[in-house]
């Protein structure tokens, strides 16, 4: 993050989002608005975004997913500070006639990402034009690495999303603060590359790390109140466990439903899909739908948290030849779908896919209490 970097310049001390809108500019010289009430209308709104504190001598920034603190950073002069203590620096800054606070809007996948964003740092590769940047991409496709990837160019900046190696999204902000988005922002990325210096900076996305920000819809209590101890750790023995349970359900689900083609485990943090089984050639013509059914479901997730913080706990989809369900696991922050053919009624399926699902969350309950030492 920001927080790591060391350049003395306050214009670089933090990082650039190329997607975001701004939404509105204040200027605290006018006595009738504070920094306070600019950060609870932030939260009152549902932000999804950022809220920029600049000053001659400081500068800072607070980050928002639907109206809950994330995440901050503040740096001033060569001290750098994130989370719970740059909220308290931001807070305690006096009152000064040149303080502005400018709040943007980012886009949903950018958010979710950003969330869970570590380890960034620059990449030593020049990339002079599109096949250097193929060749970048195509490295991180066979690591099948998640996270983003900003390209910083004398004409404008990008940011690439990337889920387990591919491109899930390009956004690129020309010089003076245009956005375009997928194809459109890829082609006036590659364009832009080879005129002048460009920087590449490579961040790797944590799941850990976004559960550290992750909190239970609660009125307008800051994310970042959370002490360490509340925070899951990750261990080798935990995936390992985890990933013999979401087997086990993928048993049980291919055991108990005969009409099953095609059933998956997949993150509803990045979309990923962490394991899935298959029933024979049959399941080749619901591949495709197997494919996009994560990115549909985070879709209908974040536009129902949109309405008063509600949460979705299952879905149903029929076409006319298949029937889809899915069941979303709070506890593990995973998403269970099984596609199957209209041989078994829908209210059957449904009613195995939970009880299933059940099983599989009282299963992970005593294992990340023991990891963790405390309960789920």
């Amino acid at each position: 993050m920001a927080h790591n970097m060391k350049s003395p310049s306050l214009r670089h001390a933090i990082m650039k989002f190329p997607g975001s809108k701004l939404l509105h500019q204040v200027d605290l010289s006018n006595q009738g608005v504070s920094l306070g009430d600019v950060l609870r209308s932030c939260q009152q709104v549902g932000l999804t975004g950022f809220a920029e504190v600049r000053r001659a001598d400081a500068m800072g920034m607070i980050f928002y997913y639907l109206g809950g603190e994330v995440n901050a950073l503040f740096r001033e002069g060569q001290v750098a500070h994130n989370g719970q203590a740059a909220v308290d620096r931001l807070r305690g800054l006096a009152p000064d006639p040149d303080m502005t606070v400018t709040v943007y809007e980012l886009p949903l996948d950018v958010a979710h990402l950003l969330r869970g964003i570590t380890q960034r740092r620059k990449l030593k590769d020049d990339v002079s034009g599109p096949d250097e940047l193929e060749g970048v991409l195509g490295r991180l496709k066979e690591s099948a690495h998640t996270g983003t990837l900003e390209i910083q160019t004398g004409k404008g900046s990008a940011i690439i999303l990337l889920v387990q190696g591919r491109v899930s999204n390009t956004y690129w902000e020309t010089a003076e603060g245009v956005t375009f988005e997928k194809v459109e922002a890829r082609r006036r990325l590659d364009k832009a590359l080879g005129n002048g210096e460009t920087q590449l900076l490579l961040s790797e996305f944590s799941r850990d790390v976004w559960k550290a920000r992750h909190e239970i819809q609660d009125a307008v209590r800051s994310r970042l109140q959370r002490s360490p101890e509340d925070r899951p750790a990750g261990t080798d023995q935990l995936v390992g466990e985890e990933k013999a349970s979401r087997q086990q359900l993928l048993d049980e689900l291919d055991a108990e439903i005969p009409a099953l083609l095609h059933s998956v485990v997949f993150d509803l943090l990045t979309g990923a899909i962490l394991m899935r089984k298959i029933r024979g050639t049959d399941a080749l013509r619901v591949s495709l739908l197997a494919e996009r059914l994560p990115s549909f479901v985070l879709f209908l997730r974040d536009l129902v948290a949109a309405q008063d913080g509600d949460s979705m706990d299952t879905v149903d989809l029929s076409t006319r030849n298949v029937l889809c369900v899915v069941c979303v696991i709070p506890e593990s922050q995973e998403g269970v779908g099984v596609i199957a053919d209209k041989s078994q009624p829908t209210a059957l399926i449904e009613a195995v896919l939970q009880r299933c699902v059940r099983g599989y969350a009282a299963r992970l309950r005593p294992t990340r209490t023991a990891q963790t030492g405390t309960p789920s």
